[in-house]
């Protein structure tokens, strides 16, 4: 015991000693591979460096070194895929010779299945998606984002299929853009400038904008574009009062029976439509263009004006309108916003709230970048492959920058930003420690009873519905009974077991069979069944058995994930508002890093860091290997020289330390 304390008082000591020196530029000045990428994508890296480099010469500022490759290795892989690479990523990139390995490693990671979790992330905060929406299942949503980032749907195309999106959203997924906001269409329209304009008008709702050229009328007129899509299904409303009024107070049907009833039918009340209803001026209304309650005419705020075609709805024009390369602020917003997921910083702050008269810290480069969204039709994938091959991007963090930066301050992009990990970036690096190809590893979906069987309703009538309730209910019946069943003859079979009585053994394992038979055969089995596949394949692949189920990349876990969550203590937004995630650093979180139960998943008996590192006989390979897997790195001479004859003398106590001690390093929390 006493060894065993000193090691950690020992460890202690190096992760005071090695673990701030974060964010210094690397000693090494190599540029990556010689052999150039193809000759548009250099010409267009090479523009963005330019205009960054002209700018530092103007103010005299010297460029950060460029990175090392296992700080670009680490960096790359945050950025594009969300975690950390594994032990075998690692030493297959740093121990290639290959000139082009970059170019070759930023293509590969950014047509992985991990940048689609990466992506669902940020869409996930931005869209403010929820898995448990208020009156249906957000799961369809998000199965279709996802989708929409793994077929690298144009960025036009996939803001049109949000706007333009109608019916039940286990039909089109994309309804849920809607149906997150449902009742609540100008506030709606408010969100929808806010992310894909970066224009704040809700001040406007109210009043004249205090600070931007926006009316009260300029407000309630760009909302009457799509004031008329409605969240609701006028049929099923009408089809749900009826089920209410036939079983309220009714002796002929059980209470249960109606709240059940009433469960079926509610999802199939939320359906996304156009209707002619027209948008009206509030009753309050004190300005002189208008009375109060008057009918209010579409038009746009800016930009051109919006032609409905022959064919086309309000909502159809609007879409258009929106994403046409045409707009002044639709290309330009997504540009910064994602300049700044790749730099740190946007060449716009706040990269939402563009208020009149606006200003780039590089104006000239905004404008490109701006070009290029639009010359690359709006591939989002392929802007992302121009950004991380400038050398901008491969700069080293340069501290005399990031350090005095404050926000509404220019930044001159000498160096990369020092950034904490997000949330997810954290858990997802952590969980990669742990589980085998993580990135393919589906998550354990709860269950929503919301949408089991919604789809069969359609079209029947308020008896019907009932009738369907009450065999609901009898198959849930059933399948208690089952389950009571099931734990009865499994604590008989522990006991004939213990008493090695063979013959009662086997009769009751037969009659477990056979109960397991009359539950795949029972109602509502077919409901369940994308659960019990998911949680099948979890259980039964050889790479993930006896791993906790909830060890998922942060994309398959419930979003937001519950409060007092991992997630949740290191900032994950809630998805209340646009963008609210946080990166700030609290006492909980440090605690949760150095006692919480992630370390003893680290070293269960199917954890890929023990099977990397922990297998390992040379001691000097084991440090190296736990190095590579936890900071990407090898160690240095003065960290070898500290840690060796620990590891030699303790071996497994003194490795398990050693990894404890790095994960709680601040360079494993922070994107160099």
């Amino acid at each position: 015991m006493k060894s065993k304390t000193s090691a950690r008082l020992f460890l202690f000591s190096f992760l005071l000693a090695f673990g701030t020196t974060v964010g210094e530029p690397a000693s090494s000045k190599a540029r990556p591979g010689s052999a150039a990428p193809d000759r548009v994508l250099a010409e267009q890296a090479g523009q963005i460096d330019a205009l960054i480099e002209a700018e530092l010469q103007e103010r005299r500022i010297a460029p950060a070194s460029l990175t090392e490759d296992s700080v670009f290795l680490r960096r790359i892989y945050l950025d594009a895929v969300g975690r950390i690479p594994t032990l075998e990523e690692a030493r297959t990139f740093l121990d290639s010779a290959a000139a082009d390995k970059r170019r070759r490693l930023i293509d590969e990671l950014l047509s992985s299945e991990g940048r689609v979790s990466r992506e669902y992330n940020y869409w996930a905060d931005l869209l403010r998606i929820k898995t448990r929406m208020p009156n249906v299942p957000g799961r369809p949503y998000q199965e279709w984002i996802k989708s929409a980032v793994r077929e690298n749907l144009p960025y036009d195309q996939f803001v049109r299929e949000l706007i333009t999106a109608e019916g039940y959203i286990w039909d089109n997924g994309a309804a849920g853009y809607y149906l997150r906001d449902a009742g609540m269409p100008l506030d709606h329209m408010a969100n929808t400038f806010q992310t894909f304009l970066g224009t704040q008008l809700v001040c406007a709702q109210c009043h004249d904008h205090p600070t931007d050229d926006f009316t009260q009328m300029d407000y309630y007129r760009q909302a009457a574009y799509v004031f008329g899509v409605k969240t609701s299904d006028r049929r099923m409303g009408q089809i749900y009062r009826q089920v209410n009024n036939r079983t309220k107070d009714s002796e002929a049907v059980a209470p249960e029976v109606r709240q059940m009833a009433r469960r079926l039918i509610r999802p199939l009340r939320n359906r996304v439509n156009d209707t002619q209803q027209k948008l009206k001026l509030p009753d309050d209304y004190q300005y002189a263009d208008a009375r109060p309650k008057s009918v209010v005419e579409p038009g746009v705020i800016f930009g051109k004006a919006i032609e409905v075609e022959q064919g086309e709805n309000l909502r159809d024009g609007y879409a258009r309108w929106l994403t046409s390369a045409d707009n002044p602020r639709f290309a330009r917003v997504i540009a910064n916003r994602l300049w700044k997921r790749a730099m740190g910083v946007g060449l716009i702050e706040p990269v939402d709230d563009l208020s009149d008269g606006y200003e780039a810290s590089h104006p000239e480069l905004m404008d490109y970048l701006t070009q290029l969204v639009i010359d690359l039709d709006f591939d989002l994938r392929a802007y992302m492959r121009v950004l991380y091959h400038t050398e901008t991007y491969q700069r080293n963090v340069w501290p005399e920058e990031w350090e005095e930066w404050e926000e509404g301050t220019a930044y001159h992009f000498a160096g990369r930003r020092l950034q904490r990990l997000s949330a997810e970036q954290l858990w997802d690096s952590l969980a990669g420690l742990i589980v085998p190809d993580l990135d393919r590893r589906p998550g354990a979906v709860a269950r929503d009873r919301r949408l089991e069987g919604a789809q069969e309703l359609i079209g029947m009538s308020a008896d019907q519905i009932i009738e369907r309730a009450r065999n609901q209910m009898a198959s849930e019946k059933l399948r208690r009974q089952q389950s009571q069943q099931r734990l009865r003859l499994n604590r008989l079979i522990k006991q004939a077991r213990a008493n090695q009585d063979k013959e009662e053994l086997g009769r009751l394992q037969k009659r477990l069979r056979e109960l397991a038979g009359d539950v795949a055969n029972s109602a509502g089995r077919t409901a369940r069944s994308d659960r019990d596949k998911i949680r099948n394949t979890q259980r039964q692949d050889s790479r993930w058995k006896d791993i906790p189920a909830g060890l998922v990349r942060a994309s398959e876990l419930t979003s937001p994930a519950p409060p007092g969550h991992f997630l949740r203590q290191f900032g994950q937004s809630d998805r209340e508002t646009i963008e609210n995630a946080n990166d700030e650093a609290n006492v909980p979180q440090i605690l949760t890093l150095l006692n919480g139960p992630i370390h003893n998943y680290m070293w269960g008996a199917k954890s890929l860091l023990r099977a990397n590192v922990g297998t390992v006989e040379d001691p000097e390979r084991q440090l190296e290997s736990a190095f590579l897997t936890v900071l990407t790195r090898r160690p240095t001479a003065e960290e070898s020289e500290w840690l060796l004859p620990m590891l030699r003398r303790h071996r497994e106590s003194a490795l398990k330390d050693i990894v404890w001690t790095l994960v709680n390093t601040k360079q494993f929390v922070f994107v160099q």
